[in-house]
């Protein structure tokens, strides 16, 4: 009479087990954290994909080497996207890294209807086609017969940079009078900005 009972509470018990185990799998959100997981991708992809880059190898930070100039534009337009200025070491460190909007792409060189989506497009394509001209490359960074300008420059910047004309510059233009020239420090080992202007 007791091995019945004791065999069907065995059996309850194992039913009791395997429901409760059954019901948890159920209730296992795991599909839903990979679908969270999947949108938040998705929207990264979006924000960060490339729609436009330029890069050339240039000598930069060292006159043997040659480093990476990269620029991009990425987000959902062009118009609307973010502005990406790298510049890379042959040895892979990043020296410099900014970030803009890519309106500032904008300047007084365009010509085209302000109103014109494709104009402004345009117009910033070529900015990024021409970013990295051979003549936006200075060597020396600034020539000897260069003064300095208390309104545009920092004097330790200026004389470090000027004393070594093996140094080498970079000039770009940020929105419509935002002119940088930039050059690899040796002393502090990074890239300074020895004139900036207006």
């Amino acid at each position: 009479m007791g091995r019945p009972i004791l065999m069907i509470l065995s059996i309850l018990l194992i039913l009791c087990l395997y429901w409760e185990a059954t019901e948890a799998q159920v209730l296992t959100p795991v599909p839903i954290i990979t679908e969270i997981e999947n949108i938040n991708k998705s929207t990264a992809t979006i924000e960060d994909s490339v729609l436009i880059e330029n890069r050339v190898m240039h000598s930069f930070s060292q006159m043997d080497k040659q480093d990476q100039f990269y620029i991009c534009i990425k987000g959902k337009s062009i118009i609307d996207g973010k502005m990406m200025f790298k510049i890379i070491k042959s040895d892979g460190t990043v020296i410099l890294n900014e970030e803009f909007p890519s309106c500032y792409l904008l300047n007084y060189g365009f010509e085209g209807d302000i109103h014109s989506v494709k104009d402004r497009e345009d117009f910033i394509k070529s900015r990024i086609s021409d970013f990295f001209n051979e003549n936006n490359f200075l060597h020396p960074a600034i020539q000897p017969n260069e003064s300095f300008d208390e309104d545009y420059s920092d004097k330790l910047i200026w004389d470090e940079i000027k004393s070594d004309q093996t140094s080498i510059g970079f000039s770009y233009l940020i929105g419509e009078e935002d002119i940088r020239m930039i050059s690899f420090s040796k002393k502090k080992g990074k890239v300074v900005m020895y004139f900036n202007c207006c």
